[in-house]
Parts: structure tokens; sequence; C-alpha cells
């Protein structure tokens, strides 16, 4: 079932009880988990946090965790399976699930109670109860006198051409429901809503949001236009801030602004010459792949007045000036060499004594934390979380923009063989290629 009041019905129902909390592995789960681990703790809700990777993940942190426990949240996981068919909990233990994974179980959305949907999206077409589910069955009748038998033969011969008929109808409204998988509003802008409406909207719970925000649009979980619908909260959520904050306090306080920004990996804390050559959007159409890709990045600087050797160096060593020149620039060489707009608005985190902290670059530096080569899944959940701090030195930060650029020069140094070598191959309406198994 869905609930109507995420504040009264939801929220407000945790506070003074144990709550577990299962949080699936992605950027938004930890995004939205971080926003109530932000709640919990300002309230006094004791929760123990477990983060899973699948059904069977599920599973086993719910039949390790449950004693004694009566509420359960799930983040990201559990809205696409029948919860209490799989885990067989207790008649008085209730699901919480905020999950933007798409299509919702039709057995969750008509759940008694036990099991309670935090948000419901505006783009899901969920079949009417009587379409789905019917209670049809009859006990057998005691035999009748000839007369009668006949018409009740009939009537039967009737009943069951309905529950055909309707059982067809209902194999179609399923298939057409869930054909398809699909993203809805990211988990922790509806987080950021209970934020909101428990007066706990912080800058920690907008940046949190932000990432969440940044990360769907930039995987193309969502549509560009349903991506600026989703966030249309925040963008007012993050105006509000800006005007309660003095001006005396912008340099010292962390705060969240709207602005124009490259569509660069990690440029700020990478290089612009290996920002452009990483970039998914740009490095293409450059044709880095080519002999001659090289020579038209370099010119491609040069258009744009950045010196090689500023180019190459850290994004913060470079000249102030060139920085600052550095969007007008992007943007002026651009349709030369047929790139997309190079630009455009994002979010980003303004902290004291350090430089701005693009939203964008935090689901880089998240990913490359949870899919870390060498830190086990639960410890990089761990640094993910540590890393959407907001103050402070962030060390969690500094190890995952590391592994991001690792994982960016991996996937470049791929695709350039792939293309290269000429192996990416035709197969009708898309294109592919096979990766070696090392």
């Amino acid at each position: 079932m869905f609930i109507e009041d995420i504040r009264n019905d939801f929220y407000n129902v945790l506070l003074g009880n144990r709550v577990l909390l299962l949080v699936h592995y992605d950027v938004d789960a930890v995004c939205a988990c971080k926003i109530l681990q932000d709640l919990f703790k300002c309230d006094n809700i004791s929760y123990t946090l477990v983060p899973v990777g699948g059904i069977s993940d599920l599973k086993t942190a719910y039949d390790e965790n449950n004693e004694e426990i009566k509420y359960v949240v799930l983040v990201n996981c559990g809205g696409t399976i029948d919860l209490v068919d799989i885990l067989q909990p207790e008649e008085d233990v209730v699901f919480f699930v905020l999950d933007s994974h798409k299509p919702t179980d039709i057995c969750n959305v008509y759940s008694d109670g036990q099991v309670r949907l935090i948000y419901k999206d505006d783009e899901e077409n969920i079949p009417n109860f009587d379409d789905i589910f019917r209670d049809d069955d009859e006990d057998e009748e005691e035999p009748e006198p000839e007369p009668e038998r006949r018409s009740a033969l009939e009537a039967a011969a009737e009943r069951r051409r309905a529950r055909k008929a309707w059982e067809e109808r209902r194999h179609a409204l399923m298939f057409n429901y869930t054909q398809f998988s699909y993203y809805g509003k990211p988990s922790a802008c509806v987080a950021l809503e209970i934020a909101a409406r428990a007066s706990r909207c912080t800058t920690a719970t907008l940046w949190s949001a932000a990432v969440a925000a940044a990360a769907h649009e930039a995987l193309h979980n969502r549509s560009p236009a349903r991506c600026l619908l989703d966030a249309e909260p925040l963008h007012r959520y993050v105006a509000a801030a800006q005007r309660h904050t003095a001006d005396d306090d912008t340099h010292r306080v962390a705060r969240v602004s709207v602005e124009k920004d490259a569509s660069l990996p990690l440029y700020r804390l990478w290089s612009l010459e290996g920002a452009l050559r990483h970039a998914g959007a740009l490095a293409p159409l450059l044709r880095l792949h080519a002999r001659s890709g090289a020579a038209r990045l370099r010119q491609l600087l040069a258009d744009m007045g950045f010196p090689l050797q500023q180019a190459r160096q850290a994004y913060r060593s470079m000249d102030v000036e060139l920085r600052r020149s550095m969007l007008t620039a992007l943007e002026a060489a651009a349709p030369k060499y047929k790139l997309p707009v190079p630009t455009r608005a994002t979010f980003l985190l303004h902290r004291p004594h350090a430089p701005p902290l693009s939203a964008l670059d935090m689901v880089y530096a998240i990913m490359a934390l949870i899919e870390h080569e060498t830190i086990p899944r639960a410890e990089g959940f761990q640094h993910a979380l540590a890393a959407l701090q907001v103050t402070g030195e962030n060390e969690a930060l500094k190890l995952g923009a590391a592994a991001a650029r690792r994982a960016l020069e991996a996937v470049a140094r791929l695709a350039n063989s792939i293309l290269s070598s000429r192996g990416l191959m035709l197969a009708g309406p898309f294109n592919y290629f096979i990766v070696q198994e090392v």
C-alpha cells in the first residue's frame, strides 16, 4: 500500500522504535541513506544499517537482524519483489519501502499494510485490484435433479469462459506492466522531502539529494525532462537556503548552489587535459582513438587559449585567469569541433577553505568506492557515506576520486582499443563489441 503522509505515516511511526535499515549498493541509495542517518541522529532513533546487493543478501540480512525488530526500512531494494513471500516475516513486522527501481511488485502495492510504499511515481500505470486478483473459488455443489443439473452445467461453463477471459486479460495487463524495468524519482529526493517536513533540511541533506539527482542524470536513468522535474523541489530548497544565508557567512559555512559548470569528469580533482581525454560526451567526437586524436586535442586547447603546460598540471595549480575563463573558452571552441554544448547547470558544494565540489564528481567518486578493486563492498559503502560529509578533511573523497580516475582511464583504454582495431560490430539497430575475459 502507498502511504499518504510521508511524515505522519512513515517518519513519526519510527520515532521511539528500533529500525532495521537495508540499503542497496548504488549512488542514490547511499545518498538517501545519508539523509535518513542524519534524521535518525537528530531524533535519537536507533537503527541497524546493512548494505545489500541482491535478493539473497536481502534475505540473509533480514534473517540475521530481525530479532526484536518491528520496523524495516528498505532503500532502493525490495520494491520490485514480493517481500512477504520472500522474507516470510512475522505478522506484526512492517516494511517501509523507498525504491526508485520500477515497476513495483503488485503484491506490495495491494498489501494490507505490512508493506508500505513511501512514494508513488507518476509514471507507474498500476493495474486495478479487480483486474489482477480474483476470489471465485466455490465449493462442490450437491447433485441436483436432472432438469436443474443442465442449467447448472451451463452456468459452470459460462463461469469457466469468463475466468479464462479474465486470466487472458490479467496476463496482458501484467505483461504490459512488468515487461520493462525503469527508474522513478531518486529516493534521496524523496528523503529530502521527509527532512523538509520534519524541519531538518540542512546543507548535508541538500548535498546528498543533489548528488542523487546528478547520478540519475549522468547514468541516464531518467530522461532529461524527468530529471529536471525530479530536481525542481531541490532547486527551491537550495534557493531558500541561499536566501537565509547572510552575505558575510557565504565564505564561512558550507552551502549548495546551482551554477553553470563544464561537463567534464573530475576536472577540479584532475587536470584539464585529463578530463577532456576521458569525458564520455566529448572524447569520442574528438576521435582520440585515431592517430590524429592527440593533435586534435592539442588544437582544441590552443583554440581555447590554454598552454599545454597549464592544461596538463593539476587544475588547482592552473593560472587563476585561465580557470576563470575556462567555461567561456570551452563554449566558444566547441562548435568548431562539432562538440555538444560542453556546459550545463549543476549543483556545486562550496566549502570554507576548499575548492568547489561538483555533484557529478561525487557521483564518480561514490561509484568508484562501491566498486573499488581492492576494498570490500561493505567497506566501500561506508567510505561512500563518509565521502558525502560537507565539512572537514575528506579522505574518503580523495580515495574515491583517485579510484574514479583509474576507472575512467581503464574505460578509455578499452574504448580506444576497440575503436582503433575496428572491433565494433554492427548488428541491426545497435552496435556491440566483445570484452575479452582477463
